[in-house]
Order: structure tokens, then sequence, then C-alpha cells
């Protein structure tokens, strides 16, 4: 009965999302349109803050009872999945076109925050691995900067599109019910998942590593996907970026500002990984001419994301061992 019971969960938790996941694209469509911003800032601000709402719940609660360790694990996992993941998926759904904002702002503003997080997370301390509340102002300082430069520079690029049906006020409605939505539903099929998965007899590692990195970054695989789907590219793209800024430097901020947060000694290798695949991102935005990301560039990424699991799970298994030891091991046995 329990096994019936769990995927009941996650049938009905995905059901939640993917109808979140509807409404909240509905809404953010509508609101581009009508108030003449571009469909990718509405993807940057408003669609990745509703995505990342799971996020932002479950580590500022896990902060106030002092149990922000998790914190940094959530929030860099979730953005490995973010590029790596979902982008791959999305790029075999759809391939993404570039965008001025992209490579103007918003890929140099991901890469700068990761240095940023970096450089915080190896500062020596004299409590070991630590994100301060003084480096969680940082990360908050930097969070508003780039607030504030997102919206206001881009007033007016946008082109209103006459005939659109509905109001402003029921878009907003729809965002913000479209956003619950994904939380509740995302918690109840991540909480199926985990406890199915715990009947099947199948190793926490594996739980830890995937079925909770995937499912924490639920929201954003299904709003993107459907995005590219629906011919809405631009959102999805926007809502990738402005989710993984809206991670670190909101709520990982906002975390560390709660509590200070003591990191695992594999928060170097996560974060480091981080900064590969973002600079990768960067690097791919600079080099495809009009195609931002296609799809053999998409099965990269998913490739690279399987790798991330790979040496994931081999770290935990060996109690938190070298990632290169762990790398090494995967290239003698391909050799």
């Amino acid at each position: 009965m329990g096994v019936v019971k769990d995927v009941l969960l996650v049938v009905v938790g995905l059901a939640v999302v993917i109808k979140g996941a509807d409404h909240l694209l509905d809404g953010a469509v509508f609101l581009s349109r009508r108030l003449r911003v571009p469909e990718l800032l509405v993807g940057l601000t408003v669609v990745a803050f509703g995505t990342s709402l799971p996020e932002l719940v479950i580590n500022v609660l896990a902060s106030f009872r002092g149990e922000a360790g998790i914190t940094v694990g959530n929030i860099v996992g979730s953005n490995v999945a973010n590029i790596l993941l979902i982008l791959g998926i999305t790029a075999l759904v759809s391939p993404l076109k570039s965008h001025a904002l992209i490579l103007k702002r918003e890929l140099p503003a991901n890469l700068l925050l990761v240095l940023l997080l970096v450089t915080l997370v190896l500062l020596p301390s004299s409590g070991g691995l630590l994100i301060s509340r003084t480096e969680g102002l940082i990360l908050l300082l930097f969070f508003a900067i780039y607030l504030y430069l997102t919206i206001f520079r881009s007033k007016g690029e946008g082109m209103e599109v006459e005939g659109v049906d509905g109001t402003v006020p029921k878009a907003l409605l729809r965002v913000f019910g479209g956003s619950v939505a994904l939380a509740f539903g995302s918690e109840w099929a991540l909480d199926g998942a985990v406890s199915f998965a715990h009947h099947l007899g199948i190793s926490e590692v594996f739980v830890g590593l995937f079925v909770l990195a995937v499912g924490t970054s639920l929201p954003e695989l299904v709003t993107s996907t459907l995005a590219a789907l629906r011919g809405n590219p631009y959102i999805a793209l926007g809502n990738v970026s402005g989710s993984n800024i809206f991670n670190v430097a909101m709520i990982l901020g906002l975390s560390a500002l709660i509590n200070p947060i003591s990191l695992p000694r594999r928060a170097v290798f996560d974060v480091l990984f981080l900064l590969f695949a973002t600079f990768l991102f960067l690097l791919f935005a600079l080099t495809g001419g009009g195609k931002l990301l296609g799809r053999r560039r998409g099965m990269v990424f998913l490739s690279l994301y399987a790798l991330y699991l790979f040496l994931s799970i081999q770290m935990e298994a060996s109690g938190g061992g070298s990632p290169f030891l762990a790398l090494r091991e995967v290239l003698l046995h391909l050799l």
C-alpha cells in the first residue's frame, strides 16, 4: 500500500507542477506583452523567482533551524542541474537562439557571481570552510545591484502586442498561483520519489544526489521545457539564468545572514564544477553565432551532468574522497 501511495504522490505532484508551470507561463507571457518588456526579462525575474520558490522556502527554514549545512549543496547542485540538465533538455526540445541581453549582461553576471562564490568558499577561516554573515551581506548586495540593473535598464525594450486578452492583476494572480502550485507539487513529487526509492532499496547516495537534485530543479525543468515547446525559448533561457543568480545571491546570502553556513569538504568540488559549467555556457554563447545552444551542445551538457552525478556518487561512496581519484577510475575503466 505504501508503494501505491508513493506512486500516486509522484503522479499528483507532477500534474500539479505541470499545471502550475502552465499558469506561470501564461501570466508571464501576458505581462511581457502588456508591459512592453522583453520575454527574456520576464524569464529573468518573474519566472525565475517563481520557480526558485521551493529552494527559498527550504533553505531559509533550514537556516532558522540551524541546519544551514544543507543549503550550499542544495543550491549548487540545483544550479549545476539548471545549466547542464535543464538547458540540455531544453536545447533538445528546441535549440536556443542567442540574445544580446544574455551575451552582454546575464552570462557575465552569472560568471562573476560564481567567481565571487568560489572566492568566499576558498577564503581561509578559523572555523574551516564557512560562509559568514558578512559574506551573506555581500551576496545580497550583489543581488540588489543585479535586480536594479536588470529591471531599470530594460524598460521599453519589449514590444506591446495589441489584442492581448486579460488584465495585469489577473496575470499576476496566475503567476502567483502557478508559483505556489510549483512549490507544493514539486514537494509532493519529491517526497513520493524519495519514499518510493527507499521502498525499492535504492541507496541513500543515489537518492540524495539524483532524486533530490532533480527534484529541487523540477519547477525549472518543467517550466523551461514547456516554454521551449510553446515557442518561448527566451523565457526558458531567462528562467535558468535568473534562477541561478537568485539561488546563490538571494537565497544563499539570506541563509548565511540568518546563520553562518559551515561547508562540507566536497563543497569545493561542487562550486568549482559550477564554475566550469557556467564558463562553458558562456563559451558556447560566444562561439555559437546566432545559435546559443543547439542539440549537439545540449547533448554535451547532458553528458557532463551525468559525469557530475557519477563523480558525486563515487565521492560519497568513498566518504568524501577526491573527485580527481574518482575521475581517474572513470578513465581507467574507459581505457
